[in-house]
């Protein structure tokens, strides 16, 4: 139960956490329906944001020159390249379109601005 409150205590993990949801959440509205919320593909890609609102996050925490933002900016390089390339050539349905991708990177920025300057527990 300690790691777990560790976790909500954890604004970078929260900010991924608020990243995944938020573009979850898009991806219903856009859509007009609920099922399409954990979906693969679609705009926002949801991966994207989720890794964006982490690497964002550790950035504003640790500094833009830690080795904790290295590590989070590759992690969101490989998932970027993961939705716009190799996923879109092995399932086009599956994959995501550029706009998608950057649209994910964005919002992912966002949550992680807002959590960091808001989220306290």
């Amino acid at each position: 139960m300690r790691w777990f409150l560790g976790l909500l205590k954890n604004v970078s993990f929260m900010s991924a956490f608020f990243g995944f949801m938020s573009a979850q959440l898009l991806k219903v509205i856009i859509y007009k329906d609920f099922r399409v919320f954990g979906r693969y593909g679609g705009m926002p890609s949801a991966h994207v944001a989720t890794t964006s609102a982490l690497a964002w996050a550790v950035g504003y925490t640790t500094g833009f020159s830690s080795p904790e933002t290295s590590i989070a900016a590759i992690f969101l390089a490989i998932t970027t390249a993961d939705a716009v390339g190799l996923r879109r050539n092995v399932d086009p349905n599956k994959g995501h379109t550029l706009m998608e991708v950057i649209y994910g990177f964005l919002l992912g920025w966002l949550v992680a601005v807002l959590t960091v300057k808001f989220y306290r527990i």
